[in-house]
């Protein structure tokens, strides 16, 4: 009766674990959509042409920067506000 009772419990854990790895088989190309979304974001590489770059000149370049200092906050502008205003004196 011993021996019995160990055999089917040997049968019944192999099937529990035959049962497990049947679905580790399904499962083989585990995070293959992972890495497919990063191959698609890549941009395939194409041969550059001899159209010339058009960028801009000096003088507009030039009244950009100044329009970009001009419009820099100063200081006071940008200084934190404290919450509890501390005065001596009083």
């Amino acid at each position: 009766m011993h021996r019995m009772t160990a055999m089917l419990a040997f049968l019944a854990l192999f099937g529990l674990l035959t049962g497990c790895q049947a679905d580790k088989a399904q499962n083989w190309d585990y995070g293959k959509s992972f890495h497919a979304v990063f191959d698609n974001q890549k941009i395939p590489p194409a041969p550059g042409d001899d159209t010339p770059v058009v960028g801009m000149d000096g003088e507009k370049a030039a009244m950009a920067y100044d329009r970009y200092q001009k419009a820099k906050p100063s200081e006071k502008e940008t200084a934190p506000n404290s919450i509890l205003n501390i005065t001596k004196g009083q």
